[in-house]
């Protein structure tokens, strides 16, 4: 709370992080390292091959070089991750789901599958003499038929990517609902779109720190990652140990957006080998290291039909479609079902078949990517309803006037549950009150303004929307305490990649514990401070870990009110709190008397356990973020390039915790959703070979390629969870492609409809040269 008393929560607090982030005091996983040895990875340079020998005499011989490790000298006891979530059976019934077996192996035994994949690990006393050691080590392979592409994976007779599986299939669902017939004025689209591949990039790349404690026979983990409780129970099921003997500890992040969350085969290494050598070791990404051998992301492909009535009201939407997961996935069952739910839209949808198929290739493995099935679920819809926008002559903003879901519609029922089992129902406000917000923030009659600005550029006009199901279950932990001088301390299992949490969960504990902002600190997620956690991806963490914090507070003014009254002699019921201040009779007591008289030797020192508190929430289900997109772009005629010019975001979200933090995360997704549409792909030749293994050829946009975005929040409280917040960490990012996908359409016109993300400059130009010939 504030010092006049009124809440912090809803207030744009200045983010804690930011002096020491912009400063360079932040403390990453290569800080701290000092006088560890270095790892280097041996990495698979083929898509698809047996292993027939792996020769490590020559890379010993390097000075430097203390040991190479096989999969064989690490004594794993189970040589693969197994995947992090798996719908519940409610779900998996009512929308035909299944999963079939992957390996995602450690360290590759036998046989690869993707160029990148960890062989081996050398070990040396410094990076240098490390990758020198990396280079004299020889894999004898032999090179068998490689699959790239997803639908050719799932054709019978296509090569099998996994040795001993006998195909390639890791996952399906199929939803039905509503009905078959169609009337006879029925206007039907049809197409094929594509979402390319790529991914999260972040400014930090991976790493991991390990070292081994003999007296306690536990592995000291430190780990760039997202989500550190589930890499702890991987790295347990991989080395055939208890929790006890793994601890888990996550410094400052420098960016995650899902690829982080992710366990990945690095970790579970340095774990295997700092226990098998006694020596602290640590392994920091490269940046070809990232592009090729960290996890990717979209990659999907759509076959749509969209049918509506003559005045564009939908009356049966299908989508057959096919996820590219590379070699393996740990997330494929969330990526399956995101994709599949989040095709239904924020529309009324009487009528649907939604099919889906996973397929596993030659590729790098695939990981959640900000929004995780959602951008490829908008994109397909969202053009499908632009295309049929135009052969009923109307505008996209019509068609979606007349689809989106409005305050009497809600709350509005799906006939089918979500993941977590519980039957879906948008709890949101008024969608069409999205679409209008963001046609005044940025209203097609603005594109006049930019075309006299710019005669240079062909101008285009776009919207899009999108729905996301945000606080996805089944629990998160906080846990708050009272440290001896008063002060509070609060930690969660969501770990923090950028995103705030210092601030803004010790907002929502000041005003649980009704005590000033500068009386609570954060610290950084630690398996040994929050024993139980989830972690943090999805839109997830404000909901689940925030809800967490706040019952965390609440119990622990409840649990003090019961220590000052049994300190004063008097009832509990007789004592009062505000403030920060406990009043027993004529007596007070603030935190920090408190903490004094709980310290040894004070008059209670043997309640001080009780002021440790943790909290495990667990929401009833999901809650639901709405918005819509609008985007103004430029086209240069000679080269096909498009520029995007201006922006705007009008989105249904809960309380904001802190405002100017859902702006930056809004604005960040973007970001993101520009590179994605417009430039970013990982691409890959026949053979599996990456093709997109620097930033020459894998294309992050710059400061200058993304314009200030205009955002509008419409609040609208959800009941789901105790202080009325939705997820927004991925609000930004799902509804981008097809919003600049419409607008390349609109600038180029004479027809033209981008069913492919990153929009080709290439095609854009060729489309307006045949314009120029008609």
């Amino acid at each position: 709370m504030t010092t006049d008393g009124s809440p912090l929560v809803g207030r744009s607090v200045r983010r804690r992080e930011d002096l020491r982030f912009l400063t360079g005091q932040g403390r990453y996983l290569a800080d701290g390292t000092a006088g560890a040895h270095q790892v280097a990875f041996v990495r698979s340079r083929e898509a698809a091959a047996r292993i027939h020998g792996i020769d490590v005499a020559a890379a010993l011989t390097v000075p430097g070089v203390v040991a190479v490790l096989t999969v064989a000298d690490l004594g794993l006891a189970m040589n693969r991750i197994e995947v992090l979530t798996r719908p519940s059976p409610e779900f998996s019934e009512a929308a035909g789901f299944e999963m079939f077996p992957q390996e995602i192996p450690v360290l590759a035994d036998g046989y690869v599958t993707y160029v990148g994949q960890p062989i081996a690990v050398v070990v040396a006393r410094d990076r240098y003499s490390a990758e020198d050691g990396v280079e004299r080590v020889r894999v004898s392979y032999e090179p068998v038929p490689a699959v790239v592409d997803a639908e050719e994976a799932l054709q019978p007779g296509s090569p099998t990517v996994h040795s001993g599986m006998s195909d390639n299939e890791a996952g399906r669902l199929a939803i039905e609902f509503g009905p078959g017939e169609l009337p006879a004025d029925a206007v039907t689209v049809e197409g094929r779109y594509r979402m390319g591949r790529h991914g999260a990039v972040p400014m930090e790349t991976r790493g991991v720190h390990a070292r081994y404690d003999p007296q306690r026979e536990r592995i000291e983990l430190r780990t760039s990652t997202q989500i550190p409780h589930m890499v702890r129970q991987a790295v347990c099921g991989a080395l055939g140990v208890g929790v006890d003997a793994i601890h888990v500890a996550v410094p400052d992040v420098g960016g995650g957006f899902g690829s982080k969350a992710n366990v990945y085969a690095e970790e579970v290494a340095l774990a295997a080998v700092a226990r098998r050598t006694g020596t602290e070791v640590v392994w920091v990404e490269d940046r070809q290291e990232n592009l090729t051998a960290a996890a990717q992301g979209r990659d999907q492909v759509h076959d749509t039909r969209l049918s509506v009535d003559p005045e564009g009201r939908i009356l049966r939407w299908e989508d057959d479609f096919v996820v590219n997961i590379g070699s393996g996935s740990l997330w494929v069952g969330g990526i399956v079902a995101n994709t599949g739910i989040h095709l239904l839209g924020p529309y009324r949808v009487p009528a649907a078949r939604i099919t889906g198929r996973a397929a596993m290739t030659n590729k790098c493995i695939v990981a959640q990517y900000r929004g995780a099935g959602r951008p490829e679920a908008a994109f397909a819809l969202e053009r499908s309803l632009d295309a049929a926008a135009t052969a009923l002559g109307i505008t996209p903003e019509e068609i979606r006037r007349r689809n989106l879901l409005r305050a009497e519609d809600m709350p509005y029922e799906r006939p089918l549950p979500y993941r977590d089992g519980v039957p879906v129902a948008y709890d949101g406000g008024d969608y069409l009150a999205c679409l209008e917000a963001v046609l005044e923030m940025l209203p097609r009659s603005r594109t006049a303004t930019y075309a006299a600005a710019h005669p240079e550029l062909e101008i285009g006009y776009g919207v899009g929307s999108y729905i996301e199901a945000t606080g996805r279950g089944p629990w998160e932990a906080a846990r708050i305490r009272l440290d001896p001088t008063g002060r509070f301390v609060v930690v969660t299992g969501a770990a923090s990649a950028g995103m705030s949490h210092e601030t803004s969960f010790a907002q929502v504990a000041a005003d649980s514990l009704e005590v000033a902002f500068d009386q609570v600190s954060y610290a950084r997620a630690d398996t040994d401070l929050v024993e139980f956690g989830v972690g943090s991806f999805a839109s997830r963490s404000a909901v689940l870990a925030g809800s967490a914090v706040h019952l965390a507070g609440q119990e622990l003014v409840a649990r003090a009110s019961a220590v000052v009254a049994e300190l004063a002699g008097v009832p509990v019921d007789d004592v009062a709190y505000r403030a920060g201040t406990f009043t027993a009779a004529a007596a007070s007591m603030t935190w920090p008397e408190l903490a004094a008289a709980l310290a040894p030797g004070g008059a209670g020192e043997n309640l001080a356990a009780r002021l440790d508190v943790m909290h495990v929430y667990r929401p009833r289900t999901v809650t639901w973020t709405m918005g819509v997109h609008a985007a103004i772009v430029g086209v240069e005629p000679t080269s096909g390039v498009v520029r995007v010019l201006d922006y705007a975001v009008a989105h249904e979200g809960g309380a904001e915790i802190n405002p100017i933090v859902v702006a930056g995360q809004i604005a960040g997704g973007v970001a993101q959703g520009i590179g994605g549409a417009l430039t970013e792909e990982f691409a890959y030749a026949a053979d599996g070979q990456p093709l997109s293994t620097t930033f020459l050829s894998y294309q992050v946009p710059g400061i200058h390629a993304v314009p200030r975005v205009q955002i509008r929040h419409l609040a609208v409280d959800t009941p789901e969870n105790p202080i009325g917040v939705r997820g927004a960490g991925e609000s930004g990012t799902i509804a981008a492609y097809p919003t600049l996908a419409a607008a390349v359409d609109d600038a180029v016109g004479a027809g033209c409809h981008v069913r492919t993300t990153p929009v080709s400059a290439a095609e854009v130009r060729r489309a307006l040269r045949a314009r120029s010939t008609t």
